[in-house]
């Protein structure tokens, strides 16, 4: 029961974080504050990609990396609220 808990946490936060990425990146804030605070790893747009290639790699670095780290701070939050 724990661990499938867990995992929910994690799959949700994980989708919440691919969303803001997503959101960020078609609305392109005017702070690069509020990039880097809500969407650190867009620090990889910052390569510069040059083919379609290289850009499809910057953009699973950048959701997947987005995914992972909401998905962390969701199972953080799923060990926190267990059932005792």
């Amino acid at each position: 029961m724990l661990k499938s808990k867990v995992l929910r946490w994690f799959l949700f936060a994980g989708c919440v974080g691919a969303l803001v990425a997503a959101a960020l990146l078609f609305l392109r804030p005017d702070s690069p504050g509020v990039m880097l605070l809500l969407c650190p790893t867009a620090i990889v747009g910052l390569v510069d990609p040059a083919g379609f290639a290289d850009k499809a790699l910057v953009a699973l670095a950048i959701f997947g990396g987005n995914f992972l780290l909401y998905g962390a701070f969701g199972a953080i939050a799923g060990f926190a609220t267990r059932d005792r």
